[in-house]
C-alpha cells in the first residue's frame, strides 16, 4: 500500500478514536492493517504531518514523550 493509503488509514482512525495517539499506537494500527512493521520514524513523521495539517494537536509537556490528540476545532465532516 502507498503512503497515501497509510495516511488515509491514520486519518480515519484519528477521527474514529477520540483519544491520545502515540508513535507506538500508530505502529500497532499499521501492523493490524497489514502494513509491514514500519519504522518508528514513519509513524512519528505521519503524526507530525497530521499535526501540521491541523488534524492533530501535539502535547509535548512531558519532554520524554510526545502525544497527539484530535484538534477539536477542525470540523470532523
Amino acid at each position: 500500500m502507498s503512503a497515501a493509503d497509510r495516511l488515509a488509514l491514520l486519518r480515519r482512525a484519528v477521527r474514529d478514536y477520540d483519544g491520545v495517539w502515540t508513535t507506538r499506537m500508530v505502529q500497532q494500527l499499521y501492523r493490524a492493517h497489514g502494513y509491514a512493521a514500519p519504522y518508528r520514524r514513519t509513524s512519528k513523521n505521519d503524526l507530525a504531518l497530521l499535526a501540521r495539517q491541523g488534524l492533530l494537536v501535539l502535547d509535548d509537556t512531558d519532554p520524554g514523550r510526545r502525544i497527539y490528540h484530535l484538534n477539536r476545532v477542525v470540523p470532523r465532516g
